[in-house]
């Protein structure tokens, strides 16, 4: 037999190809629930983290409809292809942790006045799409890379562009779309945003790296919380 290629393919994306082939070989039928986060780590050998990047994979393409705190659901709907060129919603939360921070502390040394008065902007637009209970991912980007934009380092703004870049696409974006859905969380991001633009405009670094360093650390762990 000839040889092949090795290939070192995501793990989430092996996973959601084994669920793939479970739906359409008819053994996971369309409303059927799928086997439960935890049932599956287990099955599989690997952590629920890894499973919920799967299901929402799964999701992405039109083969599931996941539930908060109920579960994946199969759908009847035509499948489109798995997001594998997309980064992973986790490790794009871990490089953000390791980055933000400090462009929040360089931020409150080099914002301009029309920074402050930007900033200020999309913290009351923030505010007012918050009271309705609505999640805003364009405001929630205009905040963050508007601090990279006035960090004062060329090269530190393009990591953060280019980790906005991976926030955005289809798996990371559907994974804060469900964070979004738990009211308790948007009000716990609208204080967090308040409390990094008034360090930030205050012209006080340390506590806007402790500040964005506390919110980055509050999404990571609400990602990881049990959902099911």
């Amino acid at each position: 037999m000839p040889l092949q290629a090795v290939v070192n393919r995501k793990l989430y994306i092996q996973i959601a190809e084994q669920i793939t082939a479970l739906i359409e070989s008819g053994e996971f039928k369309p409303g059927r629930q799928l086997p439960s986060e935890r049932d599956l780590a287990q099955q599989l050998g690997v952590s629920r983290p890894t499973v919920r990047e799967a299901l929402i994979a799964l999701e992405v393409a039109g083969l599931v409809e996941v539930k908060i705190g109920v579960g994946a659901f199969v759908r009847a709907a035509a499948k489109g292809p798995l997001p594998e060129a997309d980064h992973s919603a986790l490790e794009i939360m871990q490089a953000r942790a390791l980055v933000e921070p400090e462009l929040a502390a360089l931020a409150a040394l080099h914002i301009t006045a029309e920074g402050r008065a930007e900033l200020a902007g999309i913290v009351q637009a923030m505010h007012g799409q918050t009271a309705r209970r609505e999640w805003s991912q364009g405001s929630d980007r205009a905040l963050h890379l508007l601090i990279a934009e006035h960090c004062g380092n060329q090269a530190l703004k393009e990591i953060a562009l280019t980790l906005w870049r991976g926030r955005e696409e289809g798996l990371s974006a559907a994974f804060h779309q469900h964070l979004s859905r738990r009211p308790a969380l948007l009000d716990r991001i609208m204080a967090d945003h308040d409390g990094i633009a008034a360090a930030i405009a205050g012209s006080d670094p340390d506590r806007a790296r402790a500040a964005m360093a506390a919110h980055l650390d509050y999404v990571q762990k609400e990602m990881l919380a049990v959902w099911d």
